[in-house]
Order: structure tokens, then C-alpha cells, then sequence
């Protein structure tokens, strides 16, 4: 991976900054929510998701603070480093006696520094606080996590793409895996999906072996479409429970042809269906939507790339961070909400529901043929989606396993690492296409992924590494008062630096910098100084010389801390003990 910043102007403004982080958290995993809710109770489903939102929020902005407390150390280190080297050559002038290589021995004492802020979210900036053992149990998380993600991928694509190609018989008023894929072969749809788990594994796999990022424009075309999805299926949902509600009868379908462009009303043509009432509350089913929940609301391990490189971070709290997930979880709740009101059997992947119906379909006039081609995207949206981000996934866990192996002596000789290059790949894929194989029940997998993985990422080590950073500079500053001091007066008399130590989250560098699950490192771009730059990471320890911060979570409390380690003690317990009573 290239370790080359980003420079301050390739950064981008807090609206896209909001759109990216937005973009973050509402994927596809959200086309799993609408069944877990209506399976749970909407009542119930609706508290869930509220309350997680808050925690994951929460938890948000533990990572923040932690990030600044941590850059803060690692720059002032760099400051007294440089000052030091300012002493160093003036000393030298003063004598007559400049070294030839002083010059070159500064640059290099900087450089050597700055590496030291190459630190990666969770898994490398660990090692800053809980040393080599807790920076591999780090690894080990996100490596777990990333597979599970993976996994989702290699079922849903293949599940996705099978309903689309299978003969589809909208009477039916479900289709199980053992029915023929189509009247003519002997295939059923359990075969066709395993035929279509090893081509897509065929497919992603090339893509392993080459270092792929994903692109700012990638990114906002990804949200158009992801956009014209989520507005169809919105439109759709509502239009078919006005249909049920009204009671419309088949003869008002064939006087009313423009509703024929929604492809989820044409199971309405060959049978009436009750109006959808929804239970409020399913306490069986409560463990499965915790799981789904909380990989919805998954964004941790991506704050680095999408809010490091925000231009103006000031006041990014109110301005970004409370509006994006104010407007997540209206968008999750207007979404399910409207999935049960007009759905008496929802799928585990939603678009699934607006499958078009091919018997009812006249291609010679517009509203069917739209409704054809609308039913058609939907479906094969999470085609799209996922397979685009597979490799970017892959490559993000590629890059976690070999840095993990890097902890190993073993690993250390060049044979070792040439045998890493070539077989790593491999180790990334087989696994995800084995479970998928097993099973093509994504909601499972999504809420033992949320539940259990999802959870260390979520809660656990946002958690713990907020509450080292508070302590690490609690315990350490006192120690050295003196040195905040000097680095204060060595920061007003710098006039080419500008930043504070609050705002210098330092840069991500350019490649992945900007996917949805990645090993992010950083670089350096900006110096820190203003006279009272120390003072912006304040609020993240109670010591006496430090005031509030910029970047410090509003939830200071240590009360906080133990509650979202407790939340996520209790999601896991609940998960495990539902998926293993249904074994």
C-alpha cells in the first residue's frame, strides 16, 4: 500500500463528508432490517433500533476522541523532537561546526517521527495502548468481522442472482430450495445457487491479487444508484399498502394501467391478500434483530477514511455526526415501517419482494415493461452493490491477515513473505464461498456477523480505547507540565503551521482511503500549532490544565464506558444463545 497523504486540498467539504459517512452506514445490510422487524414486532423493533442507533452513536464519537487524543501525543512527540533538533543545529552554528549531514539527519529524524503516526483504526493504533497482545487480538476482530462481511456477500449475490434466473411462479405462496429451478432441468434452486456461489467466487477472485480502492466518484455513484433504489422500494411499499388498504379489486387494476409500473402488485392480480397487521411485539425472534441492528449501524471501522479528510472540522459534531445519524435512523425506520404495512411475507433481502412476474408481463406496452425493468434493477441491485465492493472488502482482510502473520517470527524471512503474496488470496476467499455454500440464509449470517464480530467493533474496542486514551494522557501529562509548556511556546513562535492538535487527524493515505471496511493508515500533512493547541484535546481527561475540546465526546462520564461494554456483553450472550438452540 502506498503510504503517500492526502494533501489538504484533496480533501472535501462537510456535505460530502456527510454524504460519504451516510453512505457508510446505510448499505445493503439495511435490505435485511425490514424482515428482522417484522419478525420481532414492530413495537419492540422500533426500540431496538433507537436505542442502538444511540449506542452506536455513542461509540462514534469514542473513536473520534480517542483519534485525537492519540494524534495529539504522537504530533506533540514529532513538536519536541523538532525543537530539540532546532537546539541541536543552532548549538552547532554557535561553535562554527555544522555537520554536512545535518541537514539530511533533520529531515530523516522527522520523517521517522511522522511514521510513527502511520497508525491504522483499531488494529495498529492499539499497539499505541495496549501493546502487541492486544494489537493481535485487534486484528483478530476486525479479521472475523470482515469475513462474516464477506460472507453476506458470497450468499447474497448468488441468492439474488438465483431468484432472478429461476423460473419465478408468483401463486406459489413460497419457494423452497428443494423445487426445480426450472420445469425443463433437473436442477433445483439449491443446486443453481451453489453453481452460482463458485462462479461468483471465480469471478472476485483475480481481484485478490491486486491492490483495489475505490474511488470518491465510485463512491457518489454508488450513493445515486443506492438512492434510486431505496426511493423505488420506498414508492413501491407505500403505493401496494394504499392498494391493500382500499381494498382495490382487479377491475380497478385493469381501469387504472399506470399502477402496473410497481412490480410488486402483480401477486395482487391472481389472489386477493389480507391487509398486513404487523405484532408489536415477538420476543422470540428479539435475538435476531439485535444482530441485524447492529451490523446496520456499522461504520466504526471506516471514520478514519471519511472524516480525516473533511476541509472544516470545526463544529463537526453538530454538523455532521448528529444529522447523519438522525437521518440513518429515519431513513431505517421509514424504510421497515413501510415494509410491513404492505408486505405479509417480507424476504430477508427486500428487493427479493419486487420480483417482476412474468405471466402478467406485456412487453408492448410502457407500464409493464417499466415495471419489468424497475423489478429487474431491484433485484439485481445487491448484484451490483456487493459485488463492487467484494474485492475492496477482500483486500482490506488481506491486508489485516498479513499484518497480523507480520507479528510472527516465523513469518518474517523473505520465503515466508513470497508464500503470504501468493497463497493469502485464497485464505480470504475459501472460507466466505464454504459457509455460503452451507447456507444462503443472509439474515442469519448478517445478525451472527452483527451480534457477535459486529459487537467488539462496535462497542468493545471503541470503548477500551477511549477509556486508555483518557488515562494514558491523565496519568502522563502531570508527569511532564514543563513539556506542555514548551510545546505551547514552541507553537507560537512557528508562523508555517496552522492546524491544532485537535483538528490534525491526520490525513488517511490515498489508497482505500475511502472504503467501507479498511485497514487505514495515516500520514501527515499538516503541522499543529496555534498557541493553545494542547488545550483542544482537554475535555478527553479531567486534568487541570486541559479545557474543552473540539473532538471530545460529549458523553464523559465513565458511566458511559461501562454501559456500551455491557450492551455488547449482552447482544453477544443473546445471539449465541439463539443460534445455538437453533442448531
Amino acid at each position: 500500500m502506498s503510504n503517500v497523504p492526502i494533501s489538504v486540498g484533496s480533501g472535501y467539504s462537510s456535505l460530502t463528508g456527510f454524504i460519504f459517512l451516510f453512505n457508510i452506514i446505510v448499505g445493503t445490510g439495511v435490505l435485511t432490517l425490514p424482515a428482522a422487524f417484522q419478525e420481532a414486532g414492530w413495537l419492540i423493533s422500533v426500540c431496538v433500533v433507537v436505542i442502538l442507533c444511540f449506542l452506536s452513536f455513542l461509540t462514534f464519537t469514542f473513536v473520534v476522541e480517542a483519534l485525537s487524543i492519540t494524534n495529539a501525543l504522537l504530533k506533540s512527540k514529532y513538536l519536541r523532537v523538532r525543537k530539540f533538533l532546532s537546539r541541536l543545529k543552532a548549538y552547532f552554528t554557535l561553535g562554527g561546526i555544522v555537520p554536512s549531514d545535518f541537514e539530511i539527519t533533520e529531515k530523516y529524524e522527522l520523517v521517522r517521527v511522522f511514521s510513527s503516526c502511520n497508525t491504522s483504526f483499531q488494529g495498529q493504533m492499539s499497539l499505541f495502548y495496549f501493546g502487541k497482545v492486544g494489537n493481535v487480538l485487534m486484528y483478530i476482530n476486525i479479521c472475523a468481522y470482515l469475513y462474516g462481511d464477506l460472507t453476506i456477500y458470497s450468499s447474497a449475490v448468488p441468492k439474488s442472482l438465483r431468484n432472478v434466473i429461476c423460473s419465478f411462479n408468483n401463486s406459489r405462496d413460497s419457494l423452497s430450495d428443494s423445487d426445480l429451478c426450472w420445469e425443463s432441468s433437473s436442477l433445483t434452486r439449491l443446486d443453481v445457487y451453489r453453481i452460482l456461489v463458485v462462479c461468483f467466487g471465480a469471478c472476485v477472485c483475480p481481484f485478490l491479487f491486486f491492490n483495489v480502492i475505490r474511488s470518491r466518484w465510485l463512491q457518489l455513484l454508488t450513493v445515486c444508484l443506492r438512492w434510486i433504489g431505496f426511493i423505488l422500494m420506498l414508492s413501491f411499499s407505500i403505493e401496494r399498502a394504499i392498494i391493500l388498504h382500499k381494498n382495490f379489486t382487479i377491475a380497478t387494476f385493469h381501469h387504472n394501467v399506470s399502477m402496473y409500473w410497481n412490480p410488486s402488485i402483480y401477486s395482487l392480480l391472481i389472489k386477493s391478500e389480507p391487509v398486513p397487521k404487523p405484532p408489536a411485539f415477538q420476543p422470540q425472534n428479539i435475538p435476531s434483530l439485535f444482530g441485524v441492528c447492529v451490523y446496520v449501524f456499522m461504520c466504526h471501522h471506516s471514520i478514519p477514511g471519511i472524516v480525516t479528510p473533511v476541509r472544516d472540522k470545526s463544529k463537526i459534531l453538530c454538523r455532521i455526526f448528529i444529522p447523519v445519524f438522525i437521518t440513518v435512523l429515519s431513513f431505517n425506520l421509514l424504510l421497515s415501517t413501510t415494509a410491513i404495512i404492505a408486505f405479509n411475507h417480507i424476504e430477508d433481502i427486500y428487493t427479493l419482494n419486487f420480483l417482476p412476474n412474468n405471466e402478467f408481463i406485456d412487453i408492448s406496452q410502457i407500464p409493464y415493461t417499466l415495471a419489468l425493468i424497475i423489478g429487474y434493477f431491484l433485484c439485481l441491485f445487491p448484484v451490483f452493490a456487493l459485488t463492487s465492493s467484494f474485492p475492496i472488502v477482500g483486500t482490506s482482510l488481506l491486508g489485516n491477515i498479513f499484518s497480523l502473520c507480520n507479528f510472527f517470527s516465523a513469518f518474517g524471512s523473505d520465503r515466508a513473505q513470497n508464500i503470504l503474496k501468493y497463497t493469502l488470496p485464497f485464505v480470504v476467499l475459501l472460507p466466505p464461498l464454504g459457509i455460503a455454500l452451507i447456507t444462503n440464509n443472509v439474515g442469519y449470517l448478517t445478525g451472527f456477523t452483527g451480534a457477535i464480530f459486529g459487537s467488539g467493533m462496535q462497542y468493545i474496542i471503541p470503548a477500551l480505547l477511549v477509556f486508555k486514551a483518557r488515562r494514558y494522557f491523565t496519568h502522563c501529562v502531570p508527569l511532564k507540565e514543563s513539556y506542555l509548556e514548551t510545546t505551547t511556546d514552541l507553537q507560537q513562535s512557528d508562523d508555517t503551521t496552522s492546524a491544532t492538535v485537535g483538528e490534525q487527524m491526520i490525513q488517511p493515505n490515498s489508497s482505500n482511503n475511502n472504503t467501507e471496511n479498511e485497514n487505514i493508515m495515516y500520514g501527515s500533512t499538516n503541522d499543529i500549532t496555534i498557541p493553545h493547541s494542547v488545550s483542544i484535546i482537554g475535555k478527553c481527561s479531567n486534568h487541570h490544565l486541559l479545557s474543552i475540546s473540539m473532538h471530545a465526546s460529549p458523553f464523559q462520564n465513565f458511566f458511559w464506558i461501562i454501559i456500551a461494554l455491557i450492551w455488547a456483553l449482552f447482544c453477544t450472550i443473546i445471539v449465541l444463545i439463539d443460534k445455538i438452540h437453533h442448531l
